[in-house]
């Protein structure tokens, strides 16, 4: 038996005597009872910058995302899809979604 954990304070009376392992999810173990764990043999592990990639493609998306209004110009041609008037319209109706270019 293993225990993964992201933030939840893990106290040593939550251990089952046949755990072998606690892996927190994230740097740091200022959540596990590092000490008892290993008077216990328990070894605990951390994942420090296991996520950093997706964290960074999260914020690339979010930056995309905000500085045009990508999410209206998909809901707009859904819309006029619904009407039948996307060709008519796709190229006049643009320039609503216009925005800021990402320098950089």
């Amino acid at each position: 038996l293993a225990i993964l954990l992201r933030s939840h304070k893990l106290s040593m009376d939550e251990v089952p005597q046949s755990c072998r392992a606690v892996a927190r999810c994230g740097a740091g173990t200022n959540n596990v009872p590092v000490v008892e764990m290993t008077k216990s043999g328990i070894p605990v592990f951390n994942t420090p910058g296991a996520n950093a990639n997706a964290v960074k493609e999260l914020v690339l998306a979010g930056l995309l995302l905000s500085s045009r209004d990508i999410v209206g110009g998909m809901n707009h041609m859904k819309d006029l899809g619904a009407k039948g008037e996307q060709r008519e319209r796709v190229e006049k109706d643009k320039a609503l979604f216009g925005g800021r270019e990402i320098a950089g």
